[in-house]
């Protein structure tokens, strides 16, 4: 049996490329990821999904529903896609972090996998929830073909956990906005392939 998911990261925020780090804020799209979310619509339409899911934060969801639309499915929100728990990191630009944080802000550029975050997540909570949320999506979806709208920490874990190597290969990988990662399972075995493709978006 085979079971398809598309791990797809939202479109662009704000916070993308001015260099704030929003955590669970509900952030949406710029006019950018607007763009970036139909078009990576119009790249599935013809892909028979068989559900979505989503990170409840709004900028998964939005564009979970562009990508649902001609499908006419209701996109299913599930805790376990949502994005790390920054605590105090949240809100705050990239500089005013490396100030406070000069050590760990290093440690996050390099491999993050060891770092818990002040009054947040650890990596390994993180990695734990993502690794679940995958399971039970493939374990409720048996022989389908599923989209599940995530944010970009989320769909790296997956992808190295798939791919059964340790997370310090995490910076080794890029996960664009609106980005769609395809993870095959044929009887319980796992393969991915193809990572973050954006072909759609003509860049």
């Amino acid at each position: 049996m085979i079971t398809t998911l598309l791990l797809i990261r939202h479109g662009q925020t704000e916070s993308n490329i001015s260099g704030y780090y929003m955590g669970w804020s509900q952030e949406d799209l710029n006019q950018k990821g607007y763009e970036q979310a139909q078009l990576l619509s119009k790249r599935l339409t013809d892909t028979t999904l068989d559900a979505i899911y989503t990170s409840p934060l709004k900028r998964a969801h939005t564009t979970a529903e562009a990508v649902a639309k001609p499908h006419n499915i209701e996109p299913v929100p599930l805790n376990d896609l949502i994005e790390i728990n920054l605590g105090d990191w949240q809100g705050l630009h990239a500089s005013d972090i490396i100030k406070k944080w000069p050590d760990m802000w290093q440690q996050s550029r390099v491999d993050p996998s060891i770092l818990s975050w002040p009054n947040g997540e650890s990596f390994v909570q993180t990695a734990q929830r993502s690794v679940r949320a995958f399971n039970s999506i493939v374990e409720a979806n048996q022989g389908k073909l599923v989209a599940v709208v995530t944010h970009d920490i989320i769909v790296r874990i997956i992808a190295t956990q798939v791919l059964g190597v340790t997370y310090s290969i995490y910076r080794k990988m890029e996960i664009g906005n609106a980005s769609f990662t395809k993870i095959v399972v044929t009887d319980g075995k796992n393969q991915l392939v193809t990572l973050n493709d954006t072909s759609h978006l003509g860049y």
